[in-house]
């Protein structure tokens, strides 16, 4: 039906409606997203000050007192040996799963998975990595393996265990058991790669 052809009162009916229907209309496709977008550049603009203020307290710091620099870097040289490499979460992460099995392995634990979870968030420079894994062993084996983990080349952090009687430990003379657990371990942030693509 067109304009020319409707009658004085569907006029006034689609005009009243879309009186109306302009205002919510107006909201949602104009209003509504300036408003996150305006929102979203506060948020970023906030979270770069907070930067700005930290590096500038890093560099007064560093300005007032010269050797604390000196040992920040002695410390994280003596330490980087004991955390993951790894350029992004996936590979450290994949490293970190990797340690658990060579461990696993030394100390008779027969590991049924290990599957990596999204890396935490960066804490100055610092990553944190998270491996679920699930296996099993005898008492001794299980205390092996913490043991090594406690004492091993890499910082890991065991968050969560959970052990009970494993199904096929009626089948056979030495109980087994079976084990959870959340295993973290650490990674330092590495610096994005040159416009060329390869290290420096």
């Amino acid at each position: 039906m067109r304009w020319s052809t409707m009658s004085v009162r569907d006029r006034r009916a689609v005009l009243l409606g879309a009186i109306v229907l302009l205002p919510p209309l107006l909201f949602i496709w104009g209003v509504r997203p300036y408003r996150n977008a305006l929102a979203d550049v506060r948020e970023q603009l906030r979270s770069e000050r907070e930067l700005l203020a930290r590096e500038r307290a890093a560099i007064e710091l560093a300005r007032r007192n010269p050797h604390l620099q000196r040992e920040a870097d002695s410390a994280m040289h003596e330490m980087s040996p004991r955390l993951f490499a790894g350029r992004d979460d996936v590979m450290a992460s994949a490293e970190l799963a990797s340690y658990l099995g060579d461990v696993a392995r030394q100390t008779r634990v027969f590991l049924q998975d290990a599957s990596t979870r999204p890396a935490g968030p960066t804490t100055g420079g610092v990553r944190t990595l998270h491996v679920e894994l699930r296996g099993e062993s005898d008492l001794h084996g299980i205390l092996l393996f913490l043991q090594s983990l406690e004492r091993g080349g890499k910082l890991v952090r065991v968050d969560r265990i959970d052990i009970s009687q494993s199904p096929r430990s009626d089948e056979e003379d030495m109980e087994t058991l079976a084990i959870a657990a959340t295993i973290t371990g650490f990674a330092i942030e590495e610096p994005p790669l040159p416009p060329g693509g390869t290290p420096e």
